[in-house]
This record gives C-alpha cells, structure tokens and sequence, in this order.
C-alpha cells in the first residue's frame, strides 16, 4: 500500500503517534515512494474483520479504491477487478464524473506512479 507524506501524516496523528514513530514502525521508504510495511499473514496491519482500524486516516489509495486510474480507464482492468471486489458492480452507481476525480487525486497524491 502506497502512502503520500501527508497520508503517513493523518495516520500518525490519528494514532497519536510521532510521524517518525509511525514511519519506523509501519512504513518503508524506497527510491520515489513511501510503502506500508506488509505484515505476515495480513494485507495490512491496520485491515481488520470489521474494516479499516484508521478509517478517518485512510491512504489514498485505500480511499480511492476501486476508481484508480489504472482501472477507470480500462474496462478489462476493472472488470477483472470486480471478479475479487465485492463493491464493485453493488450498491449505488457513481457517476464518471466523480470517479474520474477520485483518479485525479489519486494521480496527485502519487504523481510518480501516474507520469
């Protein structure tokens, strides 16, 4: 899972925790990106049965998710998507309008996946 600083920096917060603190503990760092650490046996640390244990502080791309841009604009990729996604294809329809600006703020938030 990708983070942006100012995600690594509503999480912390929202943990009561130092941004230093959270980074050590739950985040790695490469070249261009900053990355929640994967935990054995889990997708993430913060995922539990009842959902996301840091909703109001949720990455991006978590909040994004399933309108990315690599999948609003690519009807295979997103009909692949909805084979694993429960969300996708139930509940509410969502206009294009909004989910191609939840892509664009998935594009600003992480402009070095999207150049």
């Amino acid at each position: 899972m990708y983070l942006s600083e100012g995600d690594l920096k509503r999480a912390a917060a929202f943990l009561e925790m130092s941004r230093a603190r959270f980074e050590k503990t739950y985040v790695y760092r490469t070249k261009h990106l900053l990355r929640l650490r994967k935990p054995r046996g889990s997708q993430c640390h913060f995922l539990r049965a009842s959902g996301c244990s840091i909703h109001p502080a949720k990455p991006t791309q978590c909040r994004a998710f399933p309108f990315w841009p690599e999948l609003v604009g690519n009807r295979a990729a997103w009909r692949k998507s909805g084979s694993y996604c429960p969300g996708i294809g139930a509940g509410p329809l969502v206009a294009i309008e909004t989910a191609h600006r939840i892509a664009a703020e998935m594009r600003e938030s992480y402009p070095g996946m999207y150049e």
